[in-house]
């Protein structure tokens, strides 16, 4: 036996719309969650760059530091040579002239006369010594005023007469000026 419904079927509200919102909030979570990797991993390779730059710079400052302290060095030794050069200069330029000087009085003097001592004091030259007679003391004045670039003025200090090994000799003191 068949049996046949005539009744009108009762319509059941269906709800399709609510599993299209959930499978549309799933795949945008996953699309936020694949998104936040991709930005959080682009931000990773960024900070790593960052690192790699930063320990480059620093080695740059190391190697520029000690760039600086080879400068330093040598503007340090180029004023010490300098100085050096100054003093050396000085003393050529002084030696030259005493040179001059003491090669000058060895030419002047006589096989009569001896010096015992010469000595600069304050710009003057000051020549003891002995000799023979008072000529040969006068010889030797007028042979130092000769050197005239070399000293400026001849004076007589000191002239005595003394013994020295049973023999009279004229101890004298002479004192010249040094132009300049």
């Amino acid at each position: 036996m068949i049996k046949i419904n005539l009744l009108p079927r009762e319509e059941q509200q269906r709800r399709i719309s609510v599993k299209i919102p959930q499978a549309v909030a799933v795949t945008v979570i996953i699309l936020v969650a694949v998104g936040m990797w991709a930005y959080w991993r682009s931000l990773k390779g960024e900070l790593e760059r960052l690192r790699v730059d930063s320990a480059g710079i620093r080695s740059e400052i190391a190697r520029a530091k000690q760039i600086v302290q080879l400068i330093e060095q040598y503007e340090r030794d180029k004023k010490q040579l300098k100085d050096r050069l100054t003093l050396i200069q000085g003393l050529i330029s002084a030696q030259g002239s005493a040179v001059r000087l003491l090669d000058g009085i060895s030419q002047v003097m006589s096989d009569d006369i001896w010096l015992a001592a010469i000595n600069k004091v304050s710009g003057r030259v000051v020549l003891q010594g002995y000799a023979s007679s008072h000529f040969a003391v006068a010889k030797l004045m007028l042979a130092l005023e000769r050197l005239r670039p070399l000293i400026g003025s001849v004076e007589l200090s000191v002239i005595e007469r003394q013994l020295h090994e049973n023999k009279p000799v004229e101890r004298f003191e002479i004192v010249a000026g040094m132009p300049g």
